[in-house]
């Protein structure tokens, strides 16, 4: 039994120096130094008026649910109004 102990406790050891050597002389020695090339951008502080088709007061807030009544379609699929219009 105190064998088996010390057999276990050596190899513990021997596996924490080889560990220990294998970290400080191979994996994590000092990196050597690497130029990279990035792309010259610019970026700025300035925004774009948003597309007032789209951002506008009768804009669809697509997170509510919209239910269309409708009995007339045309030929694309689209709610055809009876007086006509879309």
């Amino acid at each position: 039994m105190k064998v088996d102990l010390t057999t276990a406790i050596v190899a513990a050891i021997v596996g924490v120096v080889v560990a220990y050597l294998l970290m400080s002389n191979v994996i994590l020695k000092n990196p050597v130094p690497v130029t990279i090339k990035t792309l010259g951008t610019s970026i700025s502080t300035d925004l774009a008026e948003p597309n007032p088709e789209v951002f506008n007061y009768r804009a669809l807030n697509p997170t509510v649910e919209v239910y269309i009544d409708c009995s007339n379609y045309d030929a694309s699929g689209s709610c055809v109004e009876t007086e006509g219009n879309n």
